[in-house]
């Protein structure tokens, strides 16, 4: 199953991250280290086969501990291997991690109404997360639901977590460990039975705790195993909301194409390509300020040789930006700029002081040909940022 998986998934290094909190770091050396490499999906594929069919999503937890439970699991203590578990989440740092990560969804493309509501998402988890701290699991595991359902049907255009049938979100994605069908797609059928009849068995069914169904649904380990489940879907969920943003931000450009004016934060209302210019901007200061350090001079051309077509294009812009340099006369100001598909320039430099680094960053009608030194009302003071280079 995992290794079949593996074949189809082109991320590796995003699947192994997740095996393990500790696992993402050791990355480099896994090559050398095939059998421990083998050994860690065989793990994998076992915690998969027998804590998913409990109501687990067996990530980001101690591999040692979830090891531990898949073999009480097999010996027969199946509620000892979930009190193990549910005892990776009593200290708050996993239903934390849940919160600050649904807190960034949407985030980066200035599309702030639509951040905003994962922002709103993240905090109504913390509820959850304090609820689940102070053993209230009556309260947290209802909060997770609708957080899950939302998510889902927000990112699945309608689809839903919790329903059978052709209104069933399809959660299966083999580039992602947490999407592949053993995980997502088999904890939302166990999450998503139908409530036959009221019962107190601590079953896991959203229905039957939302209809007053399940009558003993609020314990730790069901609380625990709720959280693992967000906790795997906002992986799933992350680049979705992300394509999202940025489908929002390219909609919302071309509605200003062409607009002559500011907002009312004083920002150019047509700034397309804004956003890719000044991040490629910001890493071209990074090698400039280094050269100007070691060597007090631009040794290496940035331009062409430390960043090439394919970085431009990997950051958004044509293969050949046209993104001019120049140097000051004294050699200590480097800057750079960008004439826009608009037609409005974005401009950043790094000049070397005796104190260590300034820089300047511009926004305006015409090319920043002189330095800042040069041009200070242009310009502007050292490490002021423009309205047009803020997000």
């Amino acid at each position: 199953m995992m290794f079949a998986a593996i074949d189809a998934a082109p991320d590796l290094y995003g699947w192994l991250s997740t095996l393990d909190r500790e696992v993402a770091g050791q990355f480099a050396s896994m090559a050398a280290r095939k059998d421990e490499y083998v050994e860690l999906l065989r793990s994998m594929e076992d915690a998969l086969e027998v804590l998913v069919p409990r109501g687990w999503a067996p990530f980001n937890m101690d591999s040692a501990v979830v090891a531990s439970a898949v073999a009480l699991v097999r010996s027969g203590r199946p509620a000892e291997a979930d009190a193990l578990l549910a005892g990776q989440w009593e200290d708050g740092r996993l239903t934390g991690q849940v919160c600050s990560r649904v807190s960034v969804m949407g985030a980066g493309e200035g599309e702030h109404a639509y951040h905003d509501l994962f922002r709103q998402r993240a905090r109504l988890l913390r509820k959850a997360h304090e609820h689940h701290q102070a053993s209230r699991y009556d309260a947290s595991i209802p909060i997770i639901h609708a957080q899950i359902e939302g998510l889902v049907i927000d990112l699945s255009s309608g689809k839903k977590f919790f329903t059978k049938g052709p209104q069933k979100a399809n959660l299966i994605n083999p580039t992602q460990l947490v999407s592949i069908e053993a995980c997502l797609s088999t904890l939302q059928a166990i999450f998503g039975e139908g409530a036959g009849e009221t019962q107190a068995a601590g079953s896991l069914s959203r229905h039957a705790i939302a209809h007053g169904r399940e009558l003993a649904y609020d314990t730790k380990e069901n609380s625990a195993k709720t959280w693992s489940v967000i906790h795997a879907l906002v992986q799933w969920a992350q680049p979705l909301a992300q394509q999202e943003a940025q489908r929002l931000r390219r909609d919302r450009e071309a509605k200003n194409t062409g607009i002559d004016g500011v907002n009312e934060k004083g920002q150019r209302i047509d700034n397309r390509e804004f956003r890719e210019t000044r991040a490629m901007l910001r890493k071209l200061l990074t090698p400039a300020m280094a050269q100007l350090s070691q060597h007090g001079a631009v040794q290496r051309a940035i331009i062409g040789d430390l960043y090439r077509a394919k970085d431009f294009q990997q950051a958004g812009l044509p293969a050949d930006p046209c993104i001019e340099m120049r140097r000051s006369a004294d050699g200590k100001i480097i800057w750079f700029w960008r004439t826009t598909v608009s037609g409005w320039v974005l401009g950043a430099a790094v000049g070397l002081t005796g104190e260590g680094f300034d820089e300047w960053l511009c926004s305006g009608p015409t090319p920043p040909l002189e330095s800042p030194t040069e041009a200070p009302a242009l310009w502007g003071n050292a490490f002021d940022t423009p309205a047009d280079w803020r997000s």
